[in-house]
C-alpha cells in the first residue's frame, strides 16, 4: 500500500513538472500585453463616470499588413463593467437583443493618410452601433508583434445621438448620461486561419 501511494505521488509530481516545463518551453506562452486586443467605452453622466470594456475581442482580417479593408465585430454581451445595473442599461441602450454586435470597418492602410507631424495614420473608419452607422477619421498607431501580426491602436469621440440613441436618464431625469462617449481600442490583425487555429475545439 505504501509503495502504491509513493508511486502515485511520484506520478503527480512528474505530471506537474512536465506541465510547467511545457509552459516554460513556450507551448503555453502568455500573450504579450502589448499584443493583446481590447476595446473600451468611456462615458459620464451629471453625477459619475462609467467604463465598459472587452479585454479580448475576437478580431478577424484577411491581411496581416492592413492591405485590405478590415471588418471587426465585437459582441455586445462580451463587454464587462464593475456595475451590473450599468451593464444592463448599456445592453438596453444599444438594443443588444436586436443588434448584438458593434461593428467597425477600417479602410486599407494604403488609402489612409499619414500625418508626419503627429506620426499617426488617419484611417477612415465606419462604426455601427444599434444598427446605425457613422464614419470617422481615426488617428491610429501601427506596431508589429513579430509573428503575431500587427497592432492597430486608436481612439475616437462619438455622440450617442449620432447613432439615433437618446442619452438615457434615470430617477425622473435627475441623472442623465452625457451625449459624448470615448472609444479606445487596440486590435491585433491576423489571418482568419490564425484565428481559427486559436479557437477551442
Amino acid at each position: 500500500m505504501l509503495k502504491l501511494l509513493t508511486y502515485s505521488i511520484f506520478l503527480s509530481v512528474t505530471f506537474l513538472w512536465h506541465s510547467r516545463a511545457a509552459i516554460a518551453d513556450g507551448n503555453e506562452t502568455p500573450m504579450p500585453s502589448e499584443c493583446r486586443s481590447y476595446i473600451s467605452i468611456h462615458g459620464s453622466s451629471n453625477v459619475n463616470q462609467f467604463r465598459l470594456s472587452n479585454e479580448n475581442p475576437q478580431v478577424e482580417t484577411t491581411s496581416e499588413n492592413l492591405i485590405e479593408e478590415n471588418h471587426i465585430r465585437i459582441h455586445v454581451y462580451d463587454f464587462e463593467a464593475s456595475n451590473h445595473r450599468m451593464l444592463k442599461d448599456f445592453y438596453d441602450m444599444v438594443e443588444a437583443s436586436q443588434h448584438p454586435f458593434i461593428e467597425i470597418t477600417i479602410e486599407p492602410r494604403e488609402n489612409a493618410d499619414f500625418d508626419e507631424g503627429s506620426g499617426l495614420t488617419n484611417f477612415r473608419t465606419k462604426v455601427t452601433i444599434a444598427g446605425n452607422s457613422n464614419s470617422y477619421i481615426v488617428p491610429s498607431t501601427i506596431t508589429g508583434c513579430e509573428s503575431l501580426g500587427y497592432m492597430l491602436k486608436g481612439k475616437l469621440q462619438v455622440k450617442l445621438t449620432d447613432f439615433d440613441i437618446e442619452p438615457p436618464t434615470k430617477f425622473l431625469g435627475a441623472v442623465k448620461v452625457n451625449d459624448e462617449v470615448f472609444i479606445n481600442f487596440a486590435f491585433r490583425m491576423q489571418h482568419r486561419e490564425q484565428v481559427t487555429e486559436q479557437l477551442p475545439e
